[in-house]
């Protein structure tokens, strides 16, 4: 799936429309009943509001670099793969020393900080390499680099993820790669490497059946879906004909979910309909039908990674400051039983290594 010069073709994390809902394994379990004695109050009439309109979207998930999530504590993306190399995957960590952010993700992005064996580093073990950064161009300098262990989709995603992990930062906006301190034509045959590297325009670009190939009719979508071992969402580029109403397009992808055999699992119960969506004032609230609950396979993890998909999906579209969550119209619904959707979320970190 190269990117760069004839390569690549990795995929956008255009958050840009997504509103999904669960995730679940390949597998569906048996749907756990329905939870019970939680308190629910009408929600606002979902009808009169206009629909969300495309617009183009970030690659990365937000919120940006350098996000406080309380206690003083800053957080930065770094861009691995699927142990499988199917997907790139993005991990949110904690940064030891906030003065000095790029050059510690660059550090954390070749050593690789995730030992769950969910996601695995695309650079080979022992890379080392020195950053500078002047005038908007990041220089990364490798000084130490196995070339022998990339293949073409390798390099390029390694390269993919390096300029997505850089870029995310204000002062960086292309990255010029070098070996020993000379610019390169390619690192490994596949890339070529004299020019400044841009971020990909888009993450995981994944054709379902049914769908269109990406065209002037067309726009893409960005959908999150569990990796292979259910711990992180994967970002997935999806085209679809081009529509107004890209939100309610949206919901109805994720609830037709992944392809057959692509190794990711559900986020929305199938069965499940989207009764109505509304943005008003930063607002954006989505009305899920009762199957979003009913058949929901249930788990506290499954069902916050349920929450952060749609949260972070719907969270990056224009004008949208917080997400709310209902369950056949009614707020403080929950659908699984540990949390309770009584009030509008923000996006935070995506995929966060040690929670």
């Amino acid at each position: 799936m190269p990117r760069y010069g004839l390569f690549l073709l990795a995929a956008l994390v255009s958050l840009s429309l997504v509103v999904t809902g669960c995730t679940a394994p390949a597998e569906t379990p048996p749907a756990p009943e329905s939870p019970a004695g939680r308190a629910e109050v009408p929600a606002p009439n979902l009808e009169q509001a206009p629909p969300v309109a495309p617009v183009a979207a970030p690659a990365a998930p937000q919120p940006g670099p350098g996000t406080d999530v309380g206690g003083g504590r800053l957080y930065f993306r770094l861009w691995g793969t699927t142990p499988d190399l199917m997907y790139l995957v993005p991990v949110t960590v904690e940064a030891p020393h906030p003065e000095d952010m790029p050059q510690q993700a660059l550090e954390l992005l070749l050593t690789w900080p995730d030992k769950s064996g969910a996601t695995v580093s695309l650079w080979p073990a022992g890379t080392k390499a020195d950053l500078r950064i002047q005038d908007g161009t990041a220089t990364v300098d490798f000084t130490s680099l196995d070339t022998t262990k990339f293949g073409s989709t390798r390099e390029a995603w390694a390269l993919d993820g390096l300029t997505l992990t850089l870029t995310q930062f204000p002062l960086i906006k292309r990255v010029q790669i070098k070996v020993k301190g000379r610019v390169v034509e390619t690192l490994a045959g596949h890339v070529e490497t004299r020019r400044p590297l841009t971020p990909p325009p888009a993450v995981n670009r994944v054709a379902f059946s049914g769908t269109p190939a990406a065209g002037a009719g067309t726009m893409p979508v960005t959908l999150y879906f569990p990796g292979p071992q259910s711990l992180f969402l994967v970002p997935i580029t999806r085209d679809v004909p081009k529509t107004p109403a890209v939100a309610r397009t949206v919901v109805e992808e994720l609830i037709r979910g992944p392809e057959k055999d692509s190794g990711l699992g559900r986020v929305i119960p199938e069965g499940t309909r989207l009764r109505g969506i509304k943005l008003q004032d930063g607002l954006l609230t989505v009305d899920f039908s009762r199957e979003l609950r009913d058949k929901h396979w249930g788990g506290s993890a499954g069902e916050r990674l349920t929450i952060q998909a749609i949260v972070h999906s719907l969270g990056a579209l224009p004008g949208v400051e917080q997400v709310e969550i209902l369950i056949e119209g009614q707020r403080g619904a929950t659908i699984g039983g540990h949390v309770i959707l009584d009030r509008p979320t923000a996006p935070g970190p995506l995929n966060v290594l040690g929670t």
